[in-house]
C-alpha cells in the first residue's frame, strides 16, 4: 500500500512538473539580439553619422519568439516602448518607415527581430538601458487552402485567400530552372499567406521562387507587391494557397535591462 502511494504520488509530481515545464516553454521568449550607437557628425549638413556605416543615434534589436505561433505582423499602433537610462533620462523613439517599429521575421514566422531607435544618445555616464513596454503581433488562425486560376497577363485578377490581387509586370525570370516571373500587387498586405503554389492544366506542382516584395504608399493608403518566379512558360496556372483566415492579437509585456556586455 505504501510503496503504490509513493508511486501514485510520484507521477502526479512528474504530470505537475512536465506541465508547468509545457507552459514555460510557451511563453514568449525576449532578450537583446544587438546594440548599436553611432555619434552624429557635427560637420555634416545631411545628419550623417561619424562612423559613415550606421545613422547617428542608438539601435536596439530585440529577438522574439512565440512557440508554435505564426506571426503575421507587429502592430506598431498597439505597440509602445520607452527607452531610459540609469540616470534616469528618456531617449525617444525616431519614426523609422513603417512607424516607432520595424519587424524582420525568421523562416518559421515564430521568431524574429524587432528594431527600434532614437536620434538621440545616453550621456556619456549612463552605464545601463531598460526597455519597458508592450509589443502586440499578430499570429495567424484559422488556416484554410483555395485553389485560383491565374492568367500570366498584366491587369487580371486573382483571390489569394482573402486578398484582391492583380498582376503587374509579367516578365523574364533571372536564372534557371525558372521560365517567367509574374508580380502580384493589392491595397492589402500578404501577411496572412502561408505558402502560394503554382500547379500546372495536369495537376503538377511547378517549382517556384519568391523575387521579393515591394510596398509604397502612406498612412492607410498603401500598395503591397509581391514577385514569383514559376519554372513554366504558360499563360494561365492554378495557385494553390494556404492562408489564415483570421488573426489574433497576442499581448507582449517587454521589460528588459541591459549594458554594454549583452
Amino acid at each position: 500500500m505504501s510503496n503504490s502511494r509513493t508511486v501514485f504520488v510520484a507521477f502526479v509530481l512528474a504530470s505537475f512538473l512536465t506541465t508547468n515545464f509545457a507552459i514555460a516553454q510557451d511563453k514568449p521568449v525576449l532578450e537583446i539580439a544587438g546594440l548599436g550607437i553611432s555619434k552624429k557628425d557635427p560637420k555634416s549638413q545631411f545628419g550623417q553619422g561619424l562612423s559613415q556605416m550606421r545613422s547617428p543615434g542608438l539601435e536596439v534589436d530585440i529577438y522574439f519568439q512565440l512557440a508554435e505561433q505564426t506571426v503575421l505582423s507587429l502592430d506598431p499602433k498597439q505597440s509602445m516602448m520607452t527607452i531610459t537610462t540609469d540616470l534616469g533620462m528618456e531617449l525617444p523613439l525616431a519614426e523609422m518607415f513603417d512607424g516607432d517599429f520595424q519587424m524582420r521575421l525568421g523562416e518559421d514566422a515564430s521568431s524574429g527581430v524587432i528594431s527600434i531607435k532614437s536620434d538621440e544618445l545616453p550621456e556619456s555616464k549612463v552605464n545601463r538601458l531598460k526597455l519597458d513596454g508592450t509589443l502586440v503581433l499578430n499570429v495567424g488562425r484559422d488556416l484554410k487552402t483555395t485553389e485560383s486560376d491565374l492568367k500570366l497577363i498584366e491587369g487580371s485578377k486573382i483571390k489569394l485567400g482573402t486578398i484582391d490581387a492583380e498582376v503587374g509586370q509579367v516578365g523574364e525570370a533571372f536564372g534557371e530552372p525558372f521560365k517567367q516571373s509574374v508580380e502580384l500587387s493589392s491595397k492589402k498586405a500578404f501577411d496572412s499567406l502561408a505558402k502560394i503554389e503554382f500547379v500546372d492544366s495536369k495537376g503538377n506542382e511547378i517549382e517556384s521562387g519568391t523575387g521579393g516584395s515591394s510596398s509604397f504608399g502612406f498612412g492607410d493608403d498603401m500598395t503591397y507587391s509581391r514577385t514569383w518566379q514559376i519554372a513554366s512558360d504558360a499563360k494561365t496556372v492554378k495557385v494553390k494557397v494556404s492562408y489564415y483566415g483570421s488573426s489574433e492579437a497576442v499581448k507582449v509585456p517587454c521589460k528588459l535591462e541591459f549594458g554594454l556586455g549583452l
